[in-house]
């Protein structure tokens, strides 16, 4: 019940900063993917927290056929 909860809350976390990241590059799937690395790592609580934080991942995810 909770990772469903999880999810819901990192869909709409997406959703909302969807036009500032995206304005900045990022793919709708990184906003995503970001998203739900926020939420499940609970690494902070809104939206303005998520965008400092995106921003310094970046725009782009590690590459999986590079391996670690």
């Amino acid at each position: 019940m909770e990772d469903s909860a999880q999810g819901d809350v990192a869909r709409q976390l997406a959703e909302d900063v969807r036009p500032i990241l995206g304005a900045e590059g990022f793919s709708d799937e990184r906003i995503d993917e970001l998203a739900y690395a926020f939420v499940n790592d609970h690494v902070g609580d809104d939206s303005s927290q998520f965008v400092n934080w995106a921003r310094a991942q970046g725009p782009f995810g590690l590459d999986p056929e590079e391996g670690l």
